[in-house]
């Protein structure tokens, strides 16, 4: 899928854009008046984010590269209806000429090789009446053998032919005894032979039985086995649901997310791929928080595990302070723990040209305040803790300031972690009280659905991204557009040159 933002004058000249790059089948997911100018006369601009299936934009791309120059402005700038008739046209051309596709042959489940049961269903296959009327045929002839059973089963010949004796007796008591005892043995015979032929048909419907039993474990084996089965999803919603698990994102999640999709989309609509899509867009842009334009407060402490980056984010937001926002800015640090990391940061400090101090305790706090009070940031660097004791834990809270109201406690984590790692220093580092969460080291990571994961479960949000080593280059404030961009994986993560 493909989501843009597109800025223009007015909402007319926005659609126009959407429709001219990607065609009339795009979504709007999103639409606002920006207050900030547009261009250099500094007017107000309106923002659209829209979205188009990989599939729908392809067809367009298609169609335009095979219309002639002079007729592609006139194309543009026909209606959505007659964009998508001319689309449609050339699409539908351009396959009726490489003619139909040849058909795919498949085998069929019943010809997988498994010889046991290719020779007990072959009779079936190969005369499908026969086998019918042997079914019959068989099923009678139980039927009439369960009136010569008893208590001890199948009763032998020679009972058979005693009572078949005894009714021909009956019928024929003028005969003489030789007569009889002649047809007394012909029965008992008959009867030897039914005997067997019905032990046969035993064994014929024991094989029936074991061919329906192997019948009956189709259906089951394949049952409720598509991805999201089990959070009760439709199959419509399961390469969707692929597409997730493979970004990152928890399965709880995903199935929670999709639940509410099947919820509010209509059946009719499960069909279409390219709606799903776009709902799920949606519902990430509209349930990721980030902090955006707001104003941070004066102070602002940069905390985190080891290695998680928080010395080179604090010195990227300082650059970015400075040379975009041309504001005051100065740098403390609070780590006296880790050889050279003042040292480090001091020539940080010398190269922005902005004030540099090192805060020991609680009580500095309160001479470095005033001593910086004319500036617009104070940015202070510490420690990197684990938080696996009660020592960190109060170390952390001795060097912070007093009034932590008016301070920003930023959680610097790195995106490569595992999604469990990431969920078990956000809970220690609750005790800290966190504002929000910056993620470093975007450039080395496969999966982003995890920073999903982190401020879905903590209700925080995000700050800004770390994605290089370069400073201040490789440094950028978190936006919904930009996390969705991660999860679909729309664009290339920027890398260092």
């Amino acid at each position: 899928m493909q989501v843009r933002k597109f800025e223009a004058k007015s909402m007319k000249e926005a659609l126009e854009m959407v429709k001219s790059q990607l065609g009339p089948d795009a979504i709007i997911l999103a639409a606002k008046d920006n207050s900030r100018g547009f261009g250099l006369g500094g007017q107000v601009s309106v923002e659209i984010t829209a979205a188009v299936s990989e599939e729908t934009l392809q067809r367009k791309k298609f169609a335009e590269s095979r219309i002639r120059p002079q007729y592609k402005e006139r194309i543009q700038k026909a209606p959505a209806r007659v964009q998508r008739q001319f689309i449609d046209n050339m699409v539908d051309k351009y396959n009726e000429e490489r003619g139909p596709r040849k058909e795919i042959t498949r085998t069929r489940y019943i010809e997988i090789d498994d010889q046991e049961f290719a020779q007990q269903i072959a009779p079936m296959q190969a005369a499908p009446d026969r086998a019918t009327e042997r079914i019959k045929s068989a099923a009678q002839q139980a039927w009439n053998a369960m009136q010569l059973e008893d208590s001890w089963g199948i009763r032998s010949a020679s009972s058979v032919a005693s009572e078949a004796g005894t009714e021909s007796r009956r019928e024929n008591h003028k005969e003489t005894r030789d007569t009889e005892n002649d047809k007394s043995t012909a029965v008992a015979k008959k009867a030897s032979e039914n005997t067997e032929e019905l032990s046969n048909l035993r064994q014929e419907l024991a094989q029936l039985k074991n061919v329906l039993h192997q019948f009956q474990k189709v259906p089951q084996t394949m049952a409720g086995q598509h991805p999201g089965a089990d959070y009760g999803l439709n199959y419509e919603f399961s390469s969707m649901f692929e597409k997730l698990q493979q970004a990152g994102v928890s399965s709880e999640i995903i199935g929670e997310m999709l639940l509410e999709a099947q919820k509010q989309m209509p059946p009719v609509r499960y069909k279409n791929k390219a709606l799903i899509e776009g709902w799920v867009a949606r519902h990430i842009l509209d349930t990721t928080q980030i902090v955006g334009d707001t104003q941070s407060t004066k102070i602002q402490v940069f905390m985190g595990p080891p290695g998680s980056g928080k010395t080179s984010s604090m010195v990227k937001l300082a650059s970015h302070y400075v040379v975009n926002g041309h504001k005051k800015v100065a740098l403390v640090t609070t780590d006296s723990l880790k050889v050279g990391s003042a040292d480090q940061l001091r020539i940080y400090a010398q190269i922005l040209n902005v004030p540099f101090a090192i805060v020991r305790n609680a009580n500095d706090w309160d001479y470095v305040i005033q001593q910086l009070s004319g500036y617009d940031y104070i940015l202070c660097d510490s420690p990197g803790l684990g938080m696996k004791s009660i020592e960190e834990i109060q170390f952390l809270k001795s060097v912070m300031p007093r009034d932590l109201e008016n301070v920003t406690r930023h959680l610097v984590l790195n995106a490569t972690s595992k999604d469990q790692d990431l969920s078990e220093m956000g809970r220690r580092f609750q005790s800290a009280h966190f504002s929000d969460v910056i993620f470093t080291s975007l450039d080395n990571s496969v999966q982003h659905g995890p920073i999903y994961n982190f401020i879905h479960n903590f209700k925080v949000p995000l700050h800004s991204f770390g994605i290089g080593t370069r400073v201040p280059e490789d440094f950028e404030m978190a936006t919904r557009e930009r996390v969705l961009d991660l999860i679909f994986k729309l664009t290339k993560v920027k890398k260092e040159v």
